[in-house]
């Protein structure tokens, strides 16, 4: 019993500890965007959402949402929300491919936002 509660105790500090690993926008983030979302949402390409993704300071100013990245708070950032399954409103990101994000790569978008959404 000892031996499977220090298990337990090991696996969650490993998995706590994975989970609170810095996500850097240039090695992280801009990847994903690059191989997922830029093809539709460069500055000047026509997107419905005036959202573009070319660089930093696009990703966290463009767009008519104002809420597309609230710093802090991933899981009320409309970009997260349009990256999941059934978003409130309009088609789950991206529309024009079948193959949609991971949960891992979603995590990406959410936990950035969540560490303040840093140009890092």
């Amino acid at each position: 019993m000892k031996i499977c509660s220090a298990f337990c105790l090991l696996m969650l500090f490993v998995c706590s500890s994975l989970s609170a690993q810095t996500v850097s926008f240039s090695k992280d983030v801009v990847p994903l965007v690059k191989a997922k979302c830029i093809k539709c949402h460069e500055k000047d390409d026509e997107n419905p959402n005036s959202f573009a993704m070319d660089n930093y300071e696009l990703t966290k100013t463009s767009g008519k949402t104002k809420n597309m990245i609230v710093p802090g708070d991933g899981t009320n950032s409309y970009l997260v929300i349009k990256l999941l399954p059934k978003p409130p409103k309009g088609a789950q990101m991206p529309i024009f491919s079948k193959k949609k994000l991971t949960e891992e790569e979603v995590d990406i978008f959410k936990t950035w936002i969540d560490q303040g959404a840093k140009d890092n």
